[in-house]
C-alpha cells in the first residue's frame, strides 16, 4: 500500500518540511515530508500505526488497514508544543533548521514586517535588522565595510540561495528584489564565504521567495504618499506636492501538481534629492538634468513555476523582469539652502533593463538524500550616458547535495559545485585595454554537521575558490570555518564559531575609468584580493512569557580584514597613468579589525487576552580600527609648491579624525527597535533608529572644500551636526473586514535633517497611505 499526503502546522496551515513519518515497531520504514510539506511511504498490508513527529510539536497518528496495491492520501497536522518561535532558516548551513541550533549569528525579518512598514524599497525594512545599516545602498554588516560608492559589497546578498550582485560592480540594486513576494529575509553574520564565497566577507543577506501555502491567494497592495517639506525650509526645491505611488499584486495557486506564483510591481517616486544646483562662484553649470528627470520610476514582473513530479523530484523556474529609471546623487550642492540638490556634474540619471531567470531540479529521498541544482541567468543594461553606461550577462549554476548518514555516527554533509562566468561590455571599463571584460569564478564548498548526545552540534566546513578576469589573471584560495552550538538549558544555547573570508576585486574595481563633475577615477589592474577572518561567541535565550514567545541575543565578535580596498583620491604618478593626474582609484590599503558587542531581542505572540505585540530590536557597538596606521599604501606626486595633498598616502595621511585609529564611514554605535501592538482589528507600530556620529571620513573631501575646488560645506556641516541621528517612524493599521486592511504610516515623523553618508542628505518627513486587500 503507498500511503501519500500532506503534513500541516495546526496552528497557522503552514506546510510542515522536515517532520517524520514511520511505522510503530518498523521505525527503519521512515520518511521526511519535503519543503512542500509532501511525503509518501510504502506500508506492508495489514494494520498499521502510522506516527507524524516532529521536535517542538505535538504528534499525529493515523492507523491503517493496509492492503496490497491500494492508495491512501492523508494529512497529519502538527500542533506546537515549543517554547520557542520556531523559526526555520536554510542560509546557515543550505539546509532547514531552527534559528536556535545553528552555529552562527543571524536575524530574520519575516513578511509581516515587510508589509507593515509599506515597504518600497527593500532597503527600508532592512534597517530595522540589527547590526545591518544600508549606507546609501551599500550594505554594512557590524561596521565590516566603509562607503565605497557603490562598488565592491562585502556582504553577499542573495535571492533563493544564489548571488544577485552585479556582475560587474558587485552591488545590489535593491529596486529588483521582488518585496511582494519575500517569505523570509535571512542576515547572516560573520564571514560566510564557505557556502556563499567572494563578496560575503562579512555576511550575507539571504531573500526567500515563496511558494504557495494554500489552494490559491491573491494580494493587492497600493499606497501613496507625500515628502513634507524639510526642516530647512530654504532647501526645499520642488513645488506643489511631492508625491510617490506604488501597487504590488501577487497571485499564488496549486493546480494540481503545478504551484504558481505571479507578481507586479510599479512605483513612482518624484523623490527628495533635486537637480544639480549651479554655483555662481565656480564656471560649472549643469542645465541637462531638470526637475522631471530626477523622479524615480519603475515596473517589475516576476513568477515563480514549480511541478510537482512526485513527493520527491520537483522541477521549476523562477524569473524576474524590471525596467526603471532612477537617479545616483554623489555630492549635495552645499549644506544650506543646496542640501537637496546635487553639485553640477555629480548626479547620474540611469534607464535600467534587468531580468534574471532561475531553473531549478529538486529531488528528495531518505537513502539518497536532497540534491539541487540550480542556474541562473541574468542580464543588466544600464543607460547612464557620459559614456557610462554597461551592460553585463551573467551565467551561474550550483548543485548541492545534502543527507544526514546514520552509519557515519549521524553526521550530515553538505557539499557542492557553484560556477559563475559575467560577460561585460562597457567604455567605463577600458582601464583593462578594451570595453569588453570577463570575470570567472568556480567554487567548490562542503560543510559537515553532527549532533553529539543531542545536546552538542558541531559543524565544520571548506570551500576552494578559482578566480579568473579576461582569461589571464587568476587566483586560487582555499577557505574554512568551523562552529558548535550547545545547549545548556532547553531554552539556552552558547554558540561559538569561526570562519575566513575571501573577496575577489571585481571588475569596475580593476579597470574602470571615468570622469564625474571634473572628478577623475582611475583603473587599478593590480588591487589584490581582500581576506578576513572572522570569531564569535554568543549565547541565545529562548523565553515564554504568558503566550509571547521570543529569543534573547548577545554576542562578541572579532574580524580582521587583510589588503582592504578602498577609494583613494591623490596624484598619481607617471608609471600609472600617461599624464600626472588627480583622481581616486580603488588601492589596497593595509590590515584593519572590527570588533565589539551585540545584543539583539525578537519576540511575538499574546500579553493580555486580544493584545498582542511583535517586536525586533538591538544594540551594536564595534570598534573599527586601522592596524597598520602608518603603513604607505600609495605615493602621491602633488605640485611641491601646492601643499594641497601628501606625499606619502596612509591611513593617518587620508583620515579626518584618526583618534583611536578609528576606520572611515563606521557607526559605533546602532540602536534599532521596531515594535508593533494589536487589539483586535487596529495595530500600532513604531520604529526608532540610532546612529552615533560618524567619526572619520576621507580628508580629500575637507581638502577639496577648503581649497574652493568641491565647495560642499562639509566641514561645517560635520562640525554643526556631532551628536548622530535618531530616526523614529510610526504606523497604524486597521483590519477592516477579512479582505482589506487599512494603514497611515509617517516616517522620520520628526522630520530631522540628517546625513548618514558623508555629502548625502535622507529623506524628511514623508506621509503614507496604504491599502491592502488579501482574498
Amino acid at each position: 500500500m503507498l500511503l501519500t499526503g500532506t503534513v500541516l502546522n495546526a496552528d497557522n496551515k503552514d506546510f510542515v518540511a522536515g517532520a517524520a513519518i514511520y511505522e510503530v515497531g518498523n521505525i527503519n520504514n521512515a520518511t521526511l515530508s519535503n519543503g512542500s510539506g509532501n511525503f509518501s511511504l510504502v506500508l506492508k498490508s495489514g494494520i498499521q500505526l502510522i506516527v507524524c513527529s516532529l521536535t517542538g510539536m505535538k504528534s499525529d497518528t493515523l492507523r491503517v488497514t493496509a492492503k496490497n496495491n491500494d492508495t491512501l492520501t492523508h494529512v497529519f497536522r502538527l500542533i506546537s508544543i515549543s517554547k520557542n518561535l520556531n523559526i526555520v532558516v536554510v542560509s546557515a548551513s543550505k539546509y532547514e533548521q531552527k534559528l536556535e541550533d545553528i552555529t552562527v549569528s543571524m536575524e530574520v525579518i519575516k513578511a509581516g514586517l515587510i508589509e507593515n512598514k509599506n515597504t518600497v524599497n527593500i532597503t527600508s525594512v532592512l534597517e530595522q535588522t540589527p547590526g545591518l545599516t544600508i549606507l546609501d545602498q551599500e550594505p554594512q554588516i557590524r561596521g565590516g565595510s566603509g562607503f565605497s560608492f557603490g562598488v565592491g559589497s562585502r556582504v553577499a546578498t542573495l535571492i533563493d540561495g544564489l548571488p544577485i550582485l552585479t556582475g560587474d560592480a558587485g552591488r545590489t540594486d535593491w529596486q529588483f528584489i521582488p518585496v511582494e513576494n519575500i517569505d523570509q529575509i535571512e542576515v547572516v553574520k560573520g564571514a560566510s564565504s564557505v557556502l556563499y564565497g567572494s563578496s560575503a566577507l562579512s555576511g550575507t543577506i539571504n531573500f526567500r521567495t515563496a511558494y504557495p501555502k494554500a489552494r490559491f491567494k491573491t494580494y493587492v497592495r497600493t499606497y501613496g504618499g507625500v515628502y513634507d517639506a524639510p526642516e530647512n525650509k530654504t532647501a526645499k526645491w520642488w513645488d506643489g506636492p511631492a508625491n510617490f505611488s506604488g501597487i504590488n499584486v501577487l497571485h499564488a495557486e496549486r493546480i494540481n501538481r503545478l504551484d504558481v506564483v505571479l507578481g507586479l510591481n510599479a512605483v513612482y517616486d518624484h523623490g527628495y534629492i533635486g537637480p544639480p544646483l549651479n554655483i555662481s562662484t565656480l564656471p560649472l553649470t549643469d542645465t541637462t538634468i531638470q526637475p522631471n528627470d530626477v523622479a524615480s520610476r519603475w515596473g517589475r514582473a516576476n513568477f515563480n513555476l514549480r511541478y510537482r513530479f512526485s513527493d520527491r523530484l520537483s522541477a521549476g523556474v523562477n524569473g524576474n523582469f524590471m525596467q526603471s529609471h532612477s537617479n545616483f546623487s554623489l555630492v549635495w550642492a552645499n549644506d544650506s539652502n543646496g542640501i537637496y540638490n546635487a553639485f553640477p556634474k555629480t548626479m547620474t540619471l540611469t534607464d535600467a533593463d534587468l531580468f534574471y531567470l532561475d531553473p531549478f531540479l529538486n529531488y528528495t529521498s531518505p537513502k539518497a538524500g536532497n540534491h539541487t541544482l540550480k542556474a541562473r541567468i541574468s542580464y543588466a543594461n544600464n543607460n547612464n550616458g557620459n559614456n557610462q553606461s554597461n551592460k553585463t550577462n551573467l551565467y551561474m549554476g550550483e548543485y548541492r547535495f545534502n543527507k544526514e548518514f546514520v552509519k557515519w555516527a549521524g553526521v550530515n554533509v553538505t557539499a557542492g559545485l557553484f560556477s559563475s562566468k559575467a560577460f561585460s561590455d562597457a567604455n567605463l571599463y577600458s582601464g583593462s585595454g578594451s570595453p569588453k571584460n570577463t570575470a570567472e569564478n568556480y567554487a567548490v564548498f562542503t560543510q559537515l554537521e553532527k549532533s553529539v548526545f543531542k545536546i552538542l552540534k558541531l559543524s565544520a566546513g571548506f570551500r576552494g575558490e578559482y578566480f579568473e578576469t579576461n582569461d589571464g589573471d587568476a587566483t586560487c584560495k582555499p577557505i574554512m570555518r568551523a562552529g558548535a552550538n550547545l545547549r545548556l538549558t532547553k531554552g539556552t544555547f552558547f554558540r561559538a564559531s569561526y570562519g575566513q573570508g575571501y573577496r575577489y576585486p571585481t571588475l569596475t574595481e580593476k579597470f574602470i575609468q571615468t570622469n564625474t563633475g571634473g572628478i577623475d577615477v582611475f583603473s587599478n589592474p593590480t588591487v589584490k584580493p581582500e581576506t578576513s577572518w572572522n570569531a564569535e561567541a554568543g549565547i541565545k535565550q529562548g523565553f515564554k512569557i504568558g503566550s509571547f514567545l521570543g529569543f534573547a541575543d548577545v554576542a562578541i565578535f572579532r574580524q580582521r580584514y587583510n589588503n582592504t580596498i578602498e577609494y583613494i583620491y591623490a596624484i598619481w604618478d607617471h608609471d600609472t597613468l600617461e599624464n600626472n593626474l588627480i583622481g581616486f582609484k580603488f588601492t589596497n590599503t593595509g590590515k584593519t579589525q572590527v570588533q565589539g558587542i551585540e545584543f539583539s531581542l525578537m519576540g511575538e505572540g499574546k500579553i493580555y487576552k486580544n493584545i498582542s505585540v511583535a517586536v525586533l530590536g538591538g544594540y551594536t557597538f564595534t570598534e573599527p580600527t586601522a592596524l597598520e596606521p602608518d603603513y604607505v599604501f600609495a605615493r602621491d606626486n602633488p605640485d611641491p609648491n601646492s601643499g594641497f595633498l601628501p606625499d606619502s598616502m596612509s591611513y593617518k595621511s587620508t583620515s579626518t579624525d584618526t583618534s583611536g585609529n578609528t576606520l572611515k564611514y563606521r557607526f559605533k554605535n546602532l540602536a534599532k527597535v521596531d515594535i508593533e501592538i494589536t487589539w483586535k482589528f487596529i495595530s500600532v507600530g513604531y520604529s526608532l533608529r540610532y546612529y552615533s556620529f560618524m567619526q572619520n571620513i576621507d580628508k580629500t573631501f575637507y581638502r577639496l572644500d577648503e581649497s574652493g575646488t568641491l565647495p560642499t560645506g562639509i566641514i561645517g556641516y560635520r562640525k554643526n551636526h556631532p551628536n548622530g541621528a535618531l530616526v523614529h517612524d510610526l504606523r497604524m493599521g486597521i483590519k477592516i473586514n477579512k479582505i482589506f486592511k487599512a494603514a497611515v504610516l509617517a516616517n522620520n515623523f520628526l522630520n530631522n535633517s540628517y546625513s548618514l553618508r558623508p555629502l548625502k542628505i535622507e529623506s524628511p518627513r514623508t506621509f503614507t497611505i496604504q491599502l491592502t486587500a488579501e482574498f
